[in-house]
């Protein structure tokens, strides 16, 4: 029999996945709608999930791990810049 510490270890290690309606996205990134489609069609978004006959949805998961990458590139590009134009930003 497994202890608790192993239970809650084991729950932890399977992510639970959340499905996110579009508004929700559109909340969390600041993108029109077109936007939204525009960028799932040329692939540089998560692309979405059929969950009924007429609707549609995000995983969350997959929606968060996009803007942390999103994030860490601006900054890497950012800081490549200012390196390069020996610029220094305060």
């Amino acid at each position: 029999m497994k202890n608790n510490n192993e239970q809650s270890s084991m729950r932890n290690e399977k992510a639970v996945k959340r499905f996110i309606r579009v508004p929700e996205v559109l909340n969390r990134v600041g993108f029109s709608r077109t936007t939204l489609y525009e960028r799932i069609k040329d692939g540089s978004f998560p692309d979405r999930v059929k969950i009924g006959l007429r609707s549609i949805a995000f995983i969350e998961s997959e929606v968060d791990e996009w803007i942390e990458k999103t994030i860490q590139n601006t900054r890497y590009d950012f800081s490549k810049n200012n390196m390069a134009n020996n610029e220094v930003v305060l």
